[in-house]
C-alpha cells in the first residue's frame, strides 16, 4: 500500500529532492469497533438514555481516532523539499556542508531500528498485540533519510517505505560523490 516517492530535478548547479510520503495507515480495529459500539449505542439509546449516550461517544470518539490518527512523527506526515549540491545539503533553512557530514542513514521513525531479542515469547494481552501489531504496520512506511551533523541526526524526509527510503540515500550520496552501501 505504500505510495511513497520521490523526484528529482536539476536546479541553478544543485538537485533538487521532492519526497512524497506514504498516506497514514487506519486502525481498522478502532474503526470498526467503534462503529460497532456507535450502533449498539443507537440500539441501545431508546431504552437506557445514559447508557446509549456513552456508548455513542465512545464509539464516535474511537471511530474518529481509527480513521484520523497517525502514529508517525509530524516529519513523516508531509511533504519534504531539500537540495543537494556536491558540498553541502540544503533542508529546511540549513546547510549541512559535505566535510560536516558524519553520515546519511535511514532511520524508521516509529522503531528506531530497536531490534528485539529473537526467540524469546513474552505473552500479551489480546488488545496491546492488535496495537502491536498496527505499530508494526504503520512502521513499515515511518523510514526517514536522516543526515547526521554536529552530533545530532536531522530528518531531511520522512514517511516512506524502505524501498523509497534506500533510493533516495543512495540518489543523495551520489550527487554528494559519498560511498553508501546499504547491505
Amino acid at each position: 500500500m505504500s505510495a511513497s516517492e520521490y523526484k528529482k530535478h536539476e536546479e541553478s548547479g544543485a538537485t533538487v529532492f521532492q519526497v512524497t510520503p506514504a498516506p497514514q495507515r487506519k486502525f481498522w480495529f478502532a474503526i470498526i469497533g467503534g462503529g460497532l459500539m456507535f450502533l449498539l449505542g443507537l440500539a441501545t439509546f431508546g431504552s437506557e438514555h445514559l447508557l446509549g449516550l456513552i456508548m455513542l461517544g465512545g464509539g464516535g470518539a474511537a471511530f474518529w481516532w481509527g480513521w484520523t490518527h497517525d502514529l508517525r512523527p509530524p516529519a513523516h506526515r508531509t511533504p519534504s523539499t531539500f537540495r543537494v549540491t556536491r558540498e553541502s545539503i540544503e533542508s529546511g533553512g540549513q546547510t549541512f556542508k559535505k566535510p560536516d557530514i558524519h553520515r546519511l542513514i535511514v532511520k524508521n521513525g516509529i522503531t528506531h531500528n530497536v531490534v528485539g531479542i529473537p526467540g524469546v515469547l513474552v505473552p500479551v494481552s489480546t488488545p496491546t498485540a492488535i496495537g502491536a501489531a498496527h505499530r508494526m504496520e504503520v512502521s513499515l512506511t515511518s523510514n526517514a533519510l536522516e543526515v547526521e551533523s554536529g552530533g545530532r541526526g536531522h530528518v531531511l524526509a520522512g514517511g516512506m517505505d524502505e524501498t523509497t527510503a534506500f533510493g533516495l540515500l543512495t540518489d543523495v550520496s551520489r550527487v554528494l560523490g559519498l560511498n553508501v552501501s546499504s547491505g
